[in-house]
C-alpha cells in the first residue's frame, strides 16, 4: 500500500483547475469471482453537476455528495470481458470518521486483512447504469454498478471540510499519504439472477490530465482519482 501512495502521488498534477482527469486502475479480485479486473473513468474534478451536505446526525457520519458528468464512458474490463455500465454520470461521496465493521467488510467480500475494522474518513465512487432497479431496502434487483472505495486516515477530515464552496481546499488535503485500504467492487443482475459480482483490491493505479502539456503542481485536481475514492458499498448512496 505504501508504494500505492507514493505512485498516486507521482501523479497529483494537472495543467489547470478544470482539466479532465483520466484514472486507471487495476488489481486482483478477492471473492465472487476470480481473476483480475481494470477499469478507466475520465471525469472533471472540481466542476461538479451536483453538491449535497448531510450534517453529522445520531449515528450518521456528516458526508459530502457530489455529482459528475463523465468526460469520456467509463471502462471497465474483468478478466478481459467487457462490463457495461449504461450511464454518464458518477457520484463522490465523502464520509467523516466513517465506523466500519468486520460484519459490513464481510458482507461486501473482503476480509480483515484487506480491509481492518475501524473509523475511517472514506470516499466512495459509484457508478449505476441508467435503468437499473432496487428494492425497498436499497439492493440491486436489475441492472449493474461499480465502485471504488478509498479508507483514509480518521484525522484526515473534519466537519468544516465538507464544504463544496471550498473543493480546492478540500482536495488539496494530504489523501495519498493518508491512503490505509483501496478497494474495488462490482455488481450485474439480469432479472432476479446474478450474473456477474466481484469484490477486489486496487494493486496498480495511474492518473493523467488528458489536457496537459506543461505539467503545473496542482494537488487538488488530481488527488480525486488518485487517492480514490469510490466502493465498499457501504451504502453511502443516498436515496431520495
Amino acid at each position: 500500500m505504501k508504494i500505492l501512495s507514493a505512485l498516486l502521488a507521482t501523479f497529483l498534477y494537472s495543467a489547470n483547475a478544470t482539466a479532465a482527469l483520466e484514472f486507471t486502475f487495476s488489481g486482483d479480485f478477492v471473492n465472487f469471482s476470480t481473476g483480475n479486473f481494470s477499469g478507466q473513468v475520465t471525469v472533471d474534478a472540481l466542476s461538479p453537476s451536483s453538491s449535497d451536505v448531510f450534517p453529522a446526525s445520531g449515528s450518521e457520519s456528516a458526508s459530502l455528495r457530489l455529482g459528475y458528468s463523465l468526460s469520456a464512458p467509463l471502462s471497465i474490463l474483468a478478466n478481459g470481458q467487457a462490463l457495461a455500465i449504461d450511464n454518464d454520470h458518477a457520484v463522490l461521496n465523502i464520509v467523516d470518521n466513517a465506523t466500519v465493521s468486520e460484519a459490513q467488510i464481510n458482507s461486501q467480500g473482503f476480509t480483515s486483512t484487506q480491509v481492518m475494522p475501524g473509523t475511517y474518513d472514506i470516499l466512495t465512487l459509484h457508478m449505476e447504469s441508467a435503468s437499473n432497479q432496487y428494492d425497498d431496502s436499497g439492493l440491486l434487483v436489475s441492472g449493474a454498478e461499480f465502485s471504488v472505495t478509498g479508507f483514509f486516515d480518521q484525522l484526515l477530515l473534519g466537519g468544516v471540510d465538507l464544504d463544496p464552496t471550498k473543493l480546492p481546499s478540500l482536495f488539496g488535503l494530504a489523501f495519498a499519504d493518508n491512503l490505509k485500504f483501496l478497494v474495488f467492487e462490482v455488481n450485474r443482475k439480469l432479472g432476479d439472477s446474478e450474473d456477474f459480482r466481484g469484490a477486489g483490491v486496487i494493486t496498480a493505479s495511474d492518473i493523467v490530465d488528458t489536457h496537459v502539456f506543461t505539467p503545473v503542481p496542482l494537488p487538488g485536481a488530481a488527488w480525486l482519482f488518485a487517492s480514490v475514492i469510490a466502493g465498499l458499498g457501504l451504502r453511502m448512496r443516498k436515496h431520495a
